[in-house]
């Protein structure tokens, strides 16, 4: 490379890095945390008492809807950071097709392929087929059935729970890297 190539390849990368940090700026103060620990605590409650025996899936089904309504309302009021919200509200969606009842498997088809996902992306492990529509088939058709997911949907909580914890640190955390690539493509001129 030669040097005016490595000074473009300087610049742009000091760009990129200044602009990472300004669009960073309004999120460097992170909300209170509070609002998110509690969603979480819920949500567990949620999947326990629906796993347990006399749990109906018609009351975790409006249970999960509440949780979705106070999840919006308290992203709106800036209790909750807007990834949290992304994740915390796939979640919430991964448990509700877990519990809902769906006896004809109607609605299986139009999921199956986004719940594998979530499941490999939680656990590290795609789900073996044949035992997951082996579940689907034949637990009355309620979902995929917590027990198939619960691996999943207490990674999801433990990495939130993570992310929660250490809001206040994201931005120093993030300009210490962008501070090391800088240094990798200055130390390459």
């Amino acid at each position: 490379m030669g040097t005016k190539q490595r000074l473009h390849a300087v610049v742009c990368a000091t760009l990129l890095a200044g602009a990472l940090l300004a669009s960073g700026a309004e999120a460097q103060t992170p909300p209170d945390q509070a609002m998110g620990f509690q969603l979480l605590d819920r949500l567990v409650g949620l999947v326990v008492r629906a796993a347990a025996p006399g749990g109906t899936p018609v009351d975790a089904g409006a249970e999960t809807v509440a949780l979705a309504r106070e999840l919006k309302d308290a992203r709106d009021t800036g209790q909750v950071d807007g990834l949290f919200a992304v994740r915390y509200g796939r979640l919430l969606g991964a448990v509700r097709q877990a519990v809902l009842m769906d006896p004809e498997i109607l609605t299986w088809p139009f999921y199956r392929y986004a719940m594998a996902d979530f499941i490999e992306e939680r656990t590290g492990e795609p789900p073996d087929w044949a035992d997951l529509l082996f579940k689907v088939s034949d637990h009355g058709g309620a979902g995929v059935g917590l027990g198939t997911i619960a691996r999943a949907v207490m990674s999801e909580v433990v990495t939130l729970h993570l992310h929660l914890e250490n809001a206040s640190r994201r931005a120093g955390i993030q300009e210490e890297y962008l501070a090391r690539g800088l240094a990798a493509v200055r130390g390459g001129m």
